[in-house]
């Protein structure tokens, strides 16, 4: 399997046996949260962290980010997993292919009607599997570093990448609600700069309107004189 993270699969060995051997657990780097938040989502990733989402057929590439963080590959084949899940000694081990499907309900929460709505056009435009949309809702236990092994440091460094991101531009800054105060504050500031800014021209508009007549009424004197 060739991606950016290639699989070596020597000619000894049975592909089981190095999908096997590839894909270990891994859970050396530690997240400044525990938790992964309902805002982790893959429309998240890409409206408020402004990442690039690119689809993969190659799982050896799931949830790899590059292009300096910009970039984040996502393997849409949900439909493939679960079949691979009913076979009784499927390609991949059972605990990585049900970790898997986890990541993807993480990413793709059936709960959450902005990323069922953003998917459903991916889904459309991209030709993706469209299995990706019936993985389910992750409840809040789950929704733990400590729950994945296979993918733990991978979503990290994706959770690490995203928490730092900044907005760039007003569709990024609505779309961030990370820090509600923040949001809240920022929305309602530029409320009361738009509506100070408007009722500023309503008084100008006015106080025109009654210096017109005025001036009328002084120009007629001037021309009658």
């Amino acid at each position: 399997l060739l991606g950016l993270q290639p699989l070596t699969w020597s000619g000894h060995q049975t592909l089981r046996q190095a999908i096997g051997r590839h894909f270990q657990p891994e859970k050396e780097l530690q997240p400044d949260n525990p938790r992964l938040g309902r805002l982790f989502t893959a429309r998240n990733l890409a409206y408020v962290g402004g990442m690039k989402i690119k689809w993969t057929s190659n799982i050896v590439d799931h949830l790899l980010l590059s292009d300096d963080d910009q970039t984040v590959f996502i393997f849409h084949h949900a439909g493939f997993l679960r079949y691979q899940q009913c076979l009784a000694t499927p390609l991949f081990p059972h605990p990585f292919l049900d970790e898997t499907l986890c990541t993807l309900t993480l990413l793709f929460s059936q709960n959450n009607r902005q990323s069922r709505r953003w998917l459903l056009a991916q889904v459309s435009s991209h030709g993706l599997d469209p299995a990706l949309g019936r993985c389910g809702s992750l409840r809040a236990q789950t929704r733990r570093f400590e729950h994945f092994a296979f993918w733990h440091d991978r979503l990290v460094i994706l959770k690490q990448a995203f928490d730092e991101s900044r907005p760039r531009g007003l569709r990024q800054l609505w779309n961030d609600r990370r820090n509600s105060v923040q949001w809240y504050t920022f929305w309602v500031a530029i409320l009361v700069f738009v509506m100070t800014v408007f009722f500023g021209l309503v008084q100008s508009i006015e106080g025109a309107l009654q210096v017109y007549p005025s001036w009328q009424a002084l120009r007629q004197d001037s021309e009658g004189a």
